[in-house]
């Protein structure tokens, strides 16, 4: 192969959407882990038990979307159907994904803060 020559693997999307949602699991994560942990009795945290089960939804979302598309690649390359499954199919559907897991968030910090203001 030339260096002129593009190799098949290369899909512009393919990085910036693993980093996307990489990143939306590890927001998720950190706010639901911070949520979860022991606080003093004189603060209260801002999420309740709906909101972190709708975290929990959202990363479990985006971390099968990460597992997902190199099993993808992998049932493409077995059964030769290398690049037949549209790209822009792919990437449709992870930024599908990624707007659910960021609906989700932001219903659980907007519901745990509604209930905080009821609370006062």
């Amino acid at each position: 192969m030339t260096s002129g020559e593009m190799q098949p693997e290369s899909n512009p999307w393919r990085a910036l959407d693993a980093a996307r949602g990489l990143l939306i699991t590890l927001i998720g994560g950190v706010i639901g882990y911070f949520a979860i942990v022991p606080a003093p009795a004189s603060s209260r945290f801002w999420i309740s038990h709906n909101g972190l089960l709708q975290l929990s939804i959202g990363v479990a979302l985006q971390l099968a979307i990460v597992v997902g598309r190199p099993l993808l690649t992998r049932y493409e390359r077995a059964h030769g159907l290398e690049g037949q499954l549209s790209p822009m199919l792919i990437h449709v559907l992870q930024l599908v994904a990624d707007g659910a897991s960021v609906l989700l968030f932001a219903l659980a910090v907007f519901g745990g803060i509604a209930s905080f203001e009821n609370g006062i």
